[in-house]
């Protein structure tokens, strides 16, 4: 129960209680007079709403605020909190499409535990609610998870500026293990001897599959000389190059182009148009439904492994931030995967040489061409 304290001749009323941690909590109230009579008056006051501060809510009395005739009840909601954090994120350095997901994540958060929620009163069940909510709304687990690393960047921000004195625990679901979905050299091939796909396709398609960039970074990227530089707006945030052999360098150029001035530049979003192209090529094919365009970078990967690229090297290529995201490659039973690579060999050889112009677009260990292309003089 609240109970008077005097300091420096002016009366407090000093609240305490345990917390969830087991923790001794105190607050202290001013009651902004040095006479006992009137502080008895306003600790009553106080005591009405005792419980409602142990809650941890914020408020103002009358004697703290001139204008006040009533007590108010003034507390960081979770729709303050909400709009706070993504207006911060809005005026930094962060893709639209994330900022989206952020949204999206928060819009269920507040519908999960209600517009005015006071923040500092969130806790462990009610993340293990906000799982439950997502779940029911039919949610895979990797999209679960996406959300709740939103949440948890939101409560670590407040608590970083100590609007938050302890955050709950967020934490990941487990994922059980699964292999990268890859594009086998049979696969590929098949895709390159369709009649009905425009060589023009094929050649990009080639492009992802030896570069292993993601679908949207050629469009954001510069050449430089036999460079490719990819600006740190990709998803992993960091900058990085890769070279190009001749070949490839002229495949990239033909897609900028064609995105800046040609089909590509009509379209609402040309990456999602090469998607959907790879897409039906896959299903004509009779490939799984399962594998789609992101499987040409997962390819990209288990190639460079089978070649002899270290797990190190290959994270630089792939732009991964860490390396343990790169060993979910190297997990895999490489001797098992190589069959699906028989262009690449019983032993470790080296990677593709396209160089041969006059055969067309080649993989040198394998007596067909990947494909032909008629614009390539003979």
């Amino acid at each position: 129960m609240a109970n008077l304290i005097k300091r420096r001749e002016v009366w407090y009323a000093r609240v305490r209680w345990t917390d969830k941690n087991h923790r001794e909590v105190e607050k202290q109230i001013p009651l902004k007079t040095g006479k006992k009579s009137t502080a008895q008056l306003r600790i009553a006051e106080v005591k009405n709403v005792e419980d409602a501060i142990k809650l941890g809510l914020d408020y103002s009395f009358p004697w703290l605020c001139e204008s006040a005739i009533i007590t108010k009840v003034k507390y960081f909601t979770l729709t303050d909190a909400v709009s706070e954090w993504m207006n911060k994120r809005e005026k930094g350095k962060i893709r639209e499409s994330t900022l989206e997901l952020n949204e999206l994540g928060l819009r269920h958060f507040i519908d999960c535990l209600g517009r005015n929620r006071p923040l500092r009163n969130i806790d462990d069940k009610d993340i293990e609610n906000y799982v439950e909510y997502l779940e029911s709304r039919g949610n895979s687990d990797n999209t679960i998870n996406m959300q709740l690393r939103t949440i948890k960047a939101m409560f670590r921000h407040y608590l970083r500026v100590r609007k938050l004195k302890s955050i709950p625990i967020i934490d990941q679901i487990t994922i059980p293990y699964k292999e990268p979905i890859y594009i086998t050299d049979n696969e590929f091939q098949s895709i390159m001897e369709l009649k009905w796909l425009d060589s023009f396709y094929k050649r990009q398609f080639l492009l992802y599959r030896e570069t292993g960039m993601r679908l949207r970074e050629p469009f954001i990227s510069s050449l430089n000389g036999d460079w490719i530089d990819i600006p740190p707006e990709s998803k992993t945030h960091a900058k990085r190059s890769m070279e190009l052999t001749d070949p490839l360098r002229e495949i990239c150029v033909e897609l900028m182009e064609w995105k800046m001035n040609g089909y590509g530049s009509n379209l609402l979003d040309p990456g999602e148009h090469l998607s959907k192209k790879f897409k039906k090529a896959m299903r004509l094919i009779g490939a799984v439904e399962i594998k789609r365009f992101h499987s040409l970078r997962h390819t990209f990967a288990v190639r460079k492994l089978l070649v002899g690229v270290s797990i190190y090297e290959l994270k630089l290529l792939m732009g991964h931030k860490s390396v343990t995201t790169t060993e979910t490659y190297s997990n895999m039973n490489l001797r098992r995967v190589r069959q699906d690579f028989p262009t690449i060999g019983q032993s470790f050889a080296k990677t593709p040489d396209f160089t041969d112009l006059g055969h067309g677009w080649r993989d040198t260990r394998r007596k067909s061409p990947v494909f032909q292309d008629s614009r390539i003089p003979h």
